[in-house]
């Protein structure tokens, strides 16, 4: 079983604490209704073990303190803004844990601001880190040898992973779920997280995204909802002021993968939510993710995914 340690302390937003938590109370529920055994024992943990006030004034009750006993996984809420130049005491402990764990090669994720934390104790495998849009300047003041981004996926270097926002830090935390069991059931569970219709869903293909080109993020953004159209490369460049030979060229550099595989990703994972949480037959899915020819979508499905649609269905 993964032991996964979500850190609490003054000033926090509890949102993220009890959205973590409630993300592994789902994949509990999912794993029991699929025939798993229990794959996490999730703990929130302050330095002390005492109760903490959050960044909306709710208290926040700890099932733990800090230990020398490490967790697999540590996931670190972001501080309110204004704090960051003016940190919590509390928070020095926060940098030690994370060095510790560091130190181990156990996974880390630091949401929004938190990145701080990484930023601070040192931190030497990337010293690019996601943030907040509107604090990434101030810690960039604070650490001039980071640089901080501001997109909506996450930074991954190694075990370690930083976000730029709420639905990225979702995105890590279905990945490590894909990691430790399959993409069929961390598909699953994105479709059981659903606050809108299967086929707004993001598509879970931020390696793709771990870059600093805002001009490709754009354009992948865009491709991102609009998948299900004619999509031709000509007509996407025009629209992004590149020339066809250059969107290639800088699409594959930043993203590495051409923007043809690109798309086809993007339209098999929306493909994936839509056989899971929908009663659409495997032509309407073909239609809804931009394939009228259903056999050619089937064997595209297939060869990303090891098996058929059918089979994706029925698990």
């Amino acid at each position: 079983m993964k032991r996964v340690a979500i850190i609490a302390y003054e000033d926090c937003w509890a949102m993220s604490v009890f959205l973590t938590k409630d993300f592994f109370q789902i994949v509990s529920l999912l794993e029991g209704h699929n025939g798993f055994q229990q794959g996490y024992d999730v703990r929130i943990v302050t330095h002390d073990g005492e109760p903490v006030k959050s960044a909306g004034g709710s208290e926040i009750v700890p099932d733990g303190k800090f230990t020398s006993e490490l967790f697999d996984l540590v996931v670190t809420p972001p501080v309110v803004g204004h704090r960051i130049d003016n940190m919590p005491v509390d928070t020095t402990h926060i940098v030690k844990y994370l060095k510790e764990h560091l130190l181990s090669d156990k996974t880390i994720l630091c949401l929004s601001t938190a990145a701080y934390f990484l930023a601070a104790s040192g931190y030497a495998d990337s010293n690019t880190l996601a943030t907040h849009w509107a604090f990434a300047r101030m810690l960039g003041n604070q650490f001039p040898n980071y640089q901080f981004v501001t997109h909506k996926s996450y930074i991954e270097s190694q075990n370690v992973y930083t976000t730029g926002t709420l639905e990225a830090g979702i995105d890590v935390l279905l990945r490590i779920v894909a990691e430790d069991r399959d993409d069929r059931f961390s598909q699953l569970c994105a479709t059981y997280l659903l606050v809108s219709e299967p086929s707004k869903l993001s598509p879970i293909l931020p390696r793709y995204r771990n870059h600093t080109d805002e001009r490709i993020f754009s354009v992948q953004d865009w491709l991102d909802t609009h998948y299900s159209e004619n999509l031709k490369i000509a007509g996407i460049a025009a629209s992004f002021n590149f020339s066809e030979r250059n969107l290639k060229r800088r699409f594959q550099k930043a993203a590495g993968i051409s923007i043809n595989k690109y798309i086809q990703e993007v339209r098999v994972d929306k493909a994936k939510k839509l056989i899971l949480a929908t009663t659409k037959t495997i032509k309407e899915v073909s239609l809804a993710v931009g394939y009228e020819n259903d056999s050619f979508f089937s064997r595209l499905f297939k060869k990303h995914t090891g098996i058929s649609p059918a089979k994706w269905r029925n698990g």
